[in-house]
């Protein structure tokens, strides 16, 4: 779904939906996720008369343990403000100043901004590097194998 991102920023717009992270080629790119994730994207101006976009994406991604290699959960909740900029200098600008500027995230306003490529980044971003259940029955290095030297005393 493509936008106009000042537009829609400046008309206080929302759009809701959910994806099924399957459908997401570079998040499948990335490992085997499964799951769905609702998105919330409205748009605002924000106290320096910026067009400024809020996204939220919540739900639960389907993936395995690191460790034991058996399915878990991991529930993911974030909300980004993204600032809407006119030019690629004042996008840079802001977001190399100093934290007065309020800016967390910001890209370049678009007549055909693609919403969905936007949400799929924003979940690439919050995807776990290394899933493990916090009391994981699976191998751990206190199940390593015995001492080698332990073994040849007990041969001698």
């Amino acid at each position: 779904m493509y936008i106009n991102n000042v537009k829609f920023a400046r008309s206080n717009q929302q759009q809701k939906g959910v994806l099924d992270l399957k459908k997401l080629s570079r998040v499948q790119e990335i490992d085997d996720y499964a799951g769905e994730i609702d998105y919330e994207l409205v748009g605002f101006v924000d106290k320096l008369n910026r067009p400024t976009l809020s996204l939220r994406v919540c739900g639960t991604i389907h993936t395995l343990c690191q460790n034991c290699l058996q399915p878990m959960d991991v529930a993911i909740d974030n909300t980004s403000r993204i600032t809407v900029f006119f030019s690629e200098e004042d996008l840079d600008a802001a977001l190399f100043a100093d934290s007065g500027s309020g800016v967390e995230d910001g890209v370049v306003a678009e007549e055909e901004f693609d919403i969905m490529q936007l949400v799929e980044d924003e979940i690439i971003m919050l995807l776990p590097y290394a899933t493990k259940h916090e009391t994981c029955v699976g191998m751990s290095y206190a199940d390593k194998a015995e001492n080698p030297f332990e073994v040849l005393k007990k041969i001698i």
